[in-house]
């Protein structure tokens, strides 16, 4: 396979992950004051293209997959040879072999920080390549802080590579908007009847040049999600958010429905909002990896020496984990799809996280920490 590898933490009190593979031609200058890694890893892609609309196949293909809140320590091969001489830490005991494949044939890089380690700040700065003060999004998204919104004047990557010709797909959380009564279903309306509302629509008019929509704002109910496709339509879904988000990607790959031009690459992006809270019961994951954990002692999980293993919140670590695994199988599932369709000879894999776990700062209050 010809796809790079980034795995990175994020920051010191906050890691996380994050994996590129696919784009062996690929160089990178890191700078202190470089805050966003997408435009790190690919800020050679683009050269040369200028910002013609004339397809660009011999421009390879990305993917961006970013799920939410999960820790750099999660990923087992951090434990193997040629990766923990490299680390100062031990890994968790997480099963997650696509993801230790993967690190296999990539680059890793062990110490990046994330440029907010929040939801809506870090997807800010991700889309845009500015810091949070500038962004347009400081804080997170909620109907009460009008403040917090992606601004609609500057260039996102999504823009940058509509313009070079790339066909641009997102899937999953968005979280950067601040929600309004605009409900295609109930105009005038939120699109939940929590005050204040979180979770939002995006209209067409703000979502960057992505041509290809199945997204919402935010919705922490893992086994019931809900999703606007590109024309506004809402879906409601039983099942499991990674697994059906990750169904789509596949259909996008098969180009079901002929939603993509197939002589043009592809940009796409991939939010999967788990391992985010809640994880504290099997509602937040699926049993067969939960199986995995449940009879563990949770001496043998939190390996960490800083973990407090006699704080009855501790008991969230197997479902904790059981997400990761979850979310293992569903990218592997993306990269045997891209193999089966021989695209992966063409394609860049980016793995990451929009920010790790906190540990229990600033968390000690509330039911769900993150671990």
């Amino acid at each position: 396979m010809s796809i790079a590898h980034i795995s990175y933490i994020l920051a010191a009190t906050c890691p996380v992950s994050a994996i590129v593979k696919g784009f062996n031609r690929f160089t990178y200058r890191m700078r202190q004051d470089n805050i966003n890694l997408l435009s790190v890893c690919l800020s050679g892609l683009l050269t040369g293209c200028g910002v013609s609309s004339q397809p660009v196949p011999e421009h390879p293909n990305v993917i961006y997959v970013f799920p939410d809140q999960m820790r750099n320590h999660a990923m087992g091969f951090w434990d193997e040879p040629g990766f923990r001489e490299k680390v100062a830490f031990k890994a968790d005991p997480v099963y997650t072999p696509n993801l230790n494949a993967f690190a296999r044939e990539a680059l890793v890089l062990t110490s990046a920080v994330s440029n907010c380690p929040l939801s809506s700040p870090h997807r800010g700065a991700l889309l845009t390549g500015m810091y949070p003060n500038r962004s347009g999004v400081p804080v997170n998204c909620n109907a009460d802080r009008p403040f917090s919104s992606l601004r609609r004047d500057v260039d996102c990557i999504s823009d940058v590579f509509s313009l070079a010709g790339y066909n641009c797909a997102y899937f999953g959380k968005l979280h950067v908007d601040h929600p309004t009564p605009n409900d295609p279903e109930n105009p005038g309306h939120y699109v939940e009847a929590r005050v204040p509302a979180w979770d939002t629509y995006t209209p067409p008019e703000r979502r960057h040049r992505f041509d290809y929509w199945y997204s919402y704002g935010t919705f922490d109910t893992h086994k019931s999600p809900h999703y606007w496709d590109t024309q506004g339509k809402r879906h409601e879904v039983k099942e499991w958010s990674p697994k059906h988000e990750t169904d789509k990607v596949i259909d996008y790959l098969r180009n079901v429905g002929k939603v993509r031009d197939t002589k043009n690459p592809f940009f796409m992006m991939v939010s999967f909002n788990p391992p985010h809270s809640p994880y504290n019961s099997q509602e937040c994951c699926m049993e067969e990896d939960y199986n995995l954990y449940k009879d563990k002692p949770i001496d043998s999980l939190l390996v960490r020496p800083n973990a407090d293993r006699k704080m009855k919140k501790a008991s969230c670590t197997p479902y904790y984990f059981a997400s990761i695994t979850g979310i293992d199988r569903e990218f592997g599932r993306i990269l045997a799809e891209l193999k089966r369709q021989g695209l992966d000879k063409n394609t860049i894999v980016v793995f990451s996280s929009d920010h790790g776990a906190r540990g229990w700062m600033m968390r000690k209050i509330r039911l769900m920490p993150k671990v």
